[in-house]
Formats: C-alpha cells, sequence, structure tokens
C-alpha cells in the first residue's frame, strides 16, 4: 500500500467542494473506497444534480479567495423575500451588538443578535440565496460567537478546516471543537474525526479487478463510530456509506434512518437502499423485463412520441430504469447532467439534443458493479442547522 501526502488541490478524484451536495459510488471493497475520476483515460465531467456527483468524503476543503472578505451582494434577480430577510437579520445583529449586557430585555435582544448572525454565517457559508463568500461567512460565525450563540463554535471550527479567509489548517479547529462540546458533544467528535481525516495521509490501494480504479480508504473509523453512535447525523450518514460500500445494506439502512429525522439527505439514502435490497430479491429476469420497459418509457416521454414531450417524467423514468437495472439509463443521466443550465438545474436546449442519441454501445465508465446507486451526504456538517426556508433558497426551491 502507497502512502501519499494529502494535497487537497492535486487528488485524482473528483471534487466539487464540501459545500456541494457529494455522492459516491459504492464498491464492494472494505473499508469505504472512493474511485479515481479518470479511467482509460477519459476524464468524466462532474455534474449538477445532486444525485449524479461524485466525491471523496470530505477530502477538498472549499477553495476561497485570500483576500479580505468582500462586501455582501445579492443578486438583483434574487427572490425580494430574501434581501428584505438579510437586510432584517443584519439590522437585528447590529442592535444586538449595540445594547448592553446585564438587564433580562438586553439578553435576549443579545440571543436574537447571536441568532441572526449564526443565520448570516450558514447562508453565506453555503451559498443559500446569496452569493457563496466564506470569508464573509466567518465574519458571521466571529460576530455569533462574540454574541454567546452556543453554536458558532462549529462554524468557527469548520472554516479552520475547510479554510474560510485564509489556507485550511485543520489543527487550528481544535480549540473551537472543545468548546462545540458544551454545547453538541455529537457534532464535536464528528468534527474532531474531520478535522484528523484531513490531516491525516492518503493511503492508496488498487482496485478489485481488472480496469478498477485505485481508491482511498477511510481513516480513524473507530473515531468516526463514537460520532456515530452518540447520534451524530453525518456520522451516521458516514458510517451507512462505509457500510453500503461493504454491501451490508440491511446494516447501512439502520444508519440512514436514525440519521433521518434531521437530514432529508439521510432519508433518500435510506430509500435508495430499500429499493437495491427490493431488487435483488426480485427475480433477474424480471427485473431486467423492467429496466427494458421503463428506459422505453423515458425515451418516449424525452422524445415526445405520441405527446408532447415531458422532460420531467424522462428523467424520472431514466431514475427508475437505471435503479433497475438498465446501464444505458444510466449514460443517458450522466449526459444529461454533464451540462446543466447556467443558473444549474436541467439545460432543456441541451436535453433535447440528446433525445436520439444511441448509447446502446459501451462507454468507457468507471469499473463499478453498483455503478448507478449512488449515495449522497450532506453539503456540510452545518446544513442540517440552517433554517428551511434557507435550505429551499439553497437548492433553488420557491417559497412556499
Amino acid at each position: 500500500m502507497k502512502m501519499l501526502p494529502r494535497c487537497r488541490t492535486a487528488l485524482l478524484i473528483l471534487s466539487v467542494g464540501s459545500l456541494q451536495l457529494q455522492a459516491t459510488e459504492l464498491t464492494s471493497q472494505e473499508p469505504l473506497r472512493i474511485p479515481a475520476p479518470v479511467m482509460d483515460g477519459m476524464t468524466i465531467p462532474p455534474s449538477s444534480d445532486p444525485g449524479l456527483k461524485l466525491d471523496v468524503p470530505m477530502a477538498s476543503p472549499i477553495q476561497v479567495s485570500r483576500d479580505q472578505a468582500a462586501p455582501l451582494r445579492i443578486s438583483p434577480l434574487a427572490d425580494p423575500w430574501i434581501t428584505a430577510e438579510v437586510e432584517r437579520l443584519k439590522s437585528q445583529v447590529t442592535r444586538g451588538e449595540t445594547v448592553p449586557k446585564g438587564a433580562k430585555a438586553n439578553q435576549q435582544r443579545r440571543r436574537s443578535a447571536a441568532e441572526a448572525a449564526w443565520v448570516l454565517g450558514l447562508i453565506h457559508f453555503h451559498g443559500a440565496g446569496v452569493q457563496q463568500n466564506p470569508p464573509q461567512a466567518r465574519q458571521w460565525f466571529q460576530r455569533a460567537y462574540e454574541l454567546g450563540h452556543p453554536l458558532a463554535a462549529a462554524g468557527l471550527a469548520l472554516c479552520e478546516i475547510d479554510g474560510c479567509a485564509a489556507p485550511p489548517n485543520p489543527a487550528a479547529a481544535r480549540p473551537w471543537i472543545e468548546q462545540l462540546k458544551k454545547a453538541d458533544s455529537p457534532r464535536a467528535l464528528y468534527l474532531a474525526w474531520l478535522a484528523d481525516y484531513r490531516m491525516a495521509p492518503i493511503e492508496m490501494a488498487t482496485g478489485a479487478g481488472p480496469g478498477a480504479a485505485p481508491t482511498v480508504t477511510l481513516p480513524f473509523r473507530d473515531q468516526l463510530l463514537k460520532a456515530a453512535n452518540a447520534g451524530d447525523p453525518h456520522a451516521l450518514i458516514e458510517t451507512g456509506l462505509e457500510l453500503a460500500a461493504m454491501r451490508q445494506w440491511p446494516e447501512a439502512l439502520r444508519q440512514f434512518q436514525r440519521a433521518a429525522p434531521r437530514s432529508a439527505v439521510a432519508a433518500g439514502n435510506a430509500d435508495t437502499v430499500r429499493e437495491i435490497l427490493a431488487r435483488d430479491q426480485s427475480p433477474p429476469a424480471a427485473t431486467a423485463e423492467k429496466a427494458k420497459r421503463l428506459l422505453l418509457e423515458a425515451r418516449r416521454a424525452h422524445r415526445g412520441e405520441g405527446a408532447p414531450a415531458n422532460y420531467g417524467e424522462a428523467l424520472r423514468l431514466y431514475r427508475e430504469a437505471e435503479v433497475a437495472g438498465s446501464d444505458e439509463a444510466g449514460r443517458m443521466l450522466a449526459l444529461i447532467t454533464s451540462r446543466p443550465a447556467p443558473g444549474g438545474g436541467i439545460n432543456v436546449d441541451w436535453m433535447r439534443q440528446l433525445a436520439y442519441v444511441d448509447l446502446s454501445q459501451t462507454l468507457p465508465v468507471f469499473g463499478n458493479p453498483l455503478q448507478g446507486q449512488r449515495l449522497q451526504r450532506e453539503p456540510s456538517p452545518l446544513y442540517d442547522w440552517m433554517p428551511a426556508a434557507w435550505k429551499s433558497a439553497h437548492a433553488g426551491e420557491p417559497r412556499r
């Protein structure tokens, strides 16, 4: 086994940053192994579809400018509610910072200001409704900490790990993690694992079979299990992914189910594992026939045969066909999501051009027997703390 120094900008893996939804292709090897993005000279492009991204677990920190933090910028096309809400939160922070400590009423104002600063840090860290701005996020986390927010130390710790306003320095996160233990011990355990993981050398191992890509092993497993046993949803997701990589589906399902009440990603992973278990219990011939039928239905919806084209329905059917075992459906999904629309999401013009592409011939793909079963991680270890309205803004969903 060859030991390589950790280098977050030169790994032979796909990485879209820790702030994007991440997913890993599952392999049958132990422990969790992440395929490299290059095989047989073909580079697989990243996509904007959360269900179709490949990444190593939290291995690549967000890339930020070392310049001074930029001022708040909101797109003129943003939801007016977002503009008004950001201004309200900023005003609330300013008012809270000007009141002296002591009186009960002043304490309440400072608590409200701390919460507002915390939310501003979260939305700038993730780019939820505003331009993603890690240096600005760190400033808001610092102000939330000074106002007494109990979770602000988590934001400051992750900024050290990822490098919000300076190069990543996981060791510098330890004092913040120690402070976080008072407010959320399970999350502190997870962040401690993440910091140690980032500082550890990468262990490269050869793939499982001929043509299989090199993989990266998951270190500090005992430390991660401790965080999972304490109930942290991100640790539960990570251990669930490891169990899924070893094809221990029932055990993986239990981990995802435990995390599901606090993580929509974990709930989606649980649904995917249930589909895998159901497929494995189905007769092979029946499953192959179902995949073929779903692929034909997806093509009709994609091409508009017998009815107007319905790209949303086509995507749904392609995904169902892929789950049922259709490699061709999986290749079509990879092509569709390889060229997203400028604002994210599906590029309708590109999808129209792909309607009659013949993908029946085998293309170079990852050497993975479970191609198509993609399980995800949360965008960051802070994501579950972001208010629901801002999660919707981050996902580009309309407000209800």
